[in-house]
């Protein structure tokens, strides 16, 4: 009990510095590879298919993403070149499954400390920096933090497998290293109800293979 103090001190401690720096690094001026993302998301939809999916070698789907946010800053303001930090909201979609992910863990009952695990997760390095770059990596950590979560609850074929699949198509939609991550869940999982021989896990697991092996082709 003691402990779990201590953590919940360092975790409002933490978030208050992480909250304090998004809103005052919220306008810090764009860079290169943010300003270059912003503009293949506007042009993307002017683009023939065969070159939307070869003009650039990740995938189309964030840049998707970015159009659809400048096509709202439209709807407010005339001046969309001035406004195009707002466009930093759509790391906040990352929230959701953060959210998720510590509800689940929550109500499955995991054998871990929430407190110490929220507190390691706000303090990387990767979670300050990414939540206010204007690129898919903070989507990235938080869609792939809920679908480990939902491997270590061992609940993924079963009561969650629909937001794993969702979850996983996301993932993999955002980038080949999200590709990576959903496929290595799946194949592991995949060999260990081989091996226990739980032919209904097993038969899910070969359904997902499948959904994520579609994405490569069609996207990758």
């Amino acid at each position: 009990m003691h402990t779990n103090k201590i953590l919940i001190f360092f975790v409002i401690i933490n978030s208050a510095i992480i909250i304090t720096g998004y809103i005052f690094g919220f306008s810090k001026s764009l860079w290169l590879d943010e300003l270059l993302s912003i503009i293949f998301g506007r042009e993307i939809i002017k683009l023939p298919l065969r070159e939307i999916f070869t003009i650039d070698p990740h995938n189309p789907f964030f840049y998707f993403i970015l159009n659809m946010g400048q096509s709202i800053i439209k709807l407010f303001t005339l001046d969309v070149n001035n406004n195009l930090y707002h466009l930093k909201l759509i790391n906040l979609i990352g929230l959701i499954p953060i959210y998720l992910s510590f509800k689940i863990l929550k109500s499955e009952r995991a054998q871990i400390n929430f407190y110490t695990v929220f507190l390691l997760l706000i303090s990387s390095n990767y979670f300050i920096f990414y939540i206010l770059d204007l690129r898919p990596y903070f989507l990235l950590l938080s869609f792939s933090f809920l679908i480990y979560s939902l491997h270590y609850t061992n609940s993924l074929e079963n009561k969650y497998k629909l937001l794993f699949l969702i979850s996983s198509i996301i993932l993999s939609a955002l980038h080949i290293y999200g590709l990576t991550l959903s496929m290595s869940v799946v194949v592991y999982r995949l060999f260990l109800h081989l091996y226990k021989k739980n032919y209904y896990n097993l038969k899910v697991n070969i359904f997902f293979s499948i959904i994520l092996f579609l994405i490569f082709i069609i996207f990758y």
